[in-house]
């Protein structure tokens, strides 16, 4: 990995926190890319995939030994512990990035899911991912929850590349008001390609990326992927961390925060999982 140096780092905290996501190139070196490639391909190839996630191509949960003992939960084929969770998760590599970055008290879900998306797979849904829109953690001007894609394939528009539409991490779009639940049945079920959650639109920008290339989102970002239009199988692993303390800013914000969050105080407790957007996203 060629090491980011101060300018580039603040580059890229800017992009994360202006556009909500942003794209660290040559994380992991191709060694490593090839053994989790070998690792995943194995796993994807004992495991069948339920149709009703045709859109996200896999949802296959690999969870650190570590957190398997502690939720001691029972073996099913796509959700299982294995040593190389924990080695993806405590990657030094992707620690040091996000050091330089400036994403602080980053808190591992201690789970890997791999995304692979077949040959000729269908795209995915317009979405975002995040779970606490009825709190006011959802009106932070900075991330607190972020996902990191690790990529193990080449990817560009042919094969399935992200799409993003940036900024809708922190200003409403239309698609906020009218897609269903991210993952919900509801959408799930949708047969015509022509609905709004798989249009384009014309704010949206494709995201390609490199083998060994680390993605940083905000999970509050709609994004979605193009469908595979080629034989080859296309995979990325991702992992959950929470970065920050809610109600307190990063250490380097300087900017003002919102009095919704200022109100906040002490008193403030989490909430239960709601993933429809709320009036914090304005």
């Amino acid at each position: 990995m060629k090491k980011l140096n101060s300018v580039e780092a603040l580059d890229k905290r800017n992009e994360l926190v202006d556009y909500g996501f942003t794209v660290v190139p040559e994380v992991m070196p191709e060694s490593l890319v090839n053994q989790l490639r070998i690792w995943s391909d194995n796993i994807l190839n004992h495991v069948t995939i339920d149709r009703k996630i045709r859109y996200q191509g896999s949802d296959i949960f690999v969870y650190t030994e570590r957190l398997w003992t502690e939720a001691d939960r029972e073996v099913r084929p796509n959700h299982f512990p294995d040593p190389f969770a924990e080695k993806i998760v405590d990657l030094p590599l992707q620690k040091e990035v996000c050091s330089l970055i400036g994403l602080e008290c980053l808190n591992p879900d201690d789970v890997v899911i791999i995304l692979s998306k077949i040959g000729y797979g269908p795209p995915l849904y317009w979405h975002q991912d995040f779970m606490k829109w009825n709190s006011p953690e959802a009106a932070t001007p900075w991330p607190t929850r972020i996902f990191l894609s690790y990529y193990l394939t080449d990817t560009i528009r042919e094969n399935g590349c992200l799409r993003v539409i940036p900024g809708t991490h922190r200003k409403r779009h239309r698609l906020h008001d009218i897609l269903p639940d991210a993952h919900s049945v509801e959408i799930q079920e949708i047969d015509d390609l022509s609905h709004p959650a798989f249009a384009d639109y014309p704010d949206a920008v494709d995201v390609p990326m490199k083998a060994g290339d680390l993605l940083i989102a905000d999970a509050r970002l709609m994004h979605a992927a193009w469908p595979n239009q080629t034989s080859q199988r296309r995979t990325l692993l991702l992992a959950w961390h929470d970065v920050f303390s809610f109600p307190n800013p990063p250490s380097w914000w300087t900017k003002e925060i919102p009095e919704v969050i200022k109100n906040t105080g002490v008193s403030y407790e989490s909430l239960a999982r709601f993933r429809t957007p709320t009036s914090y996203i304005k």
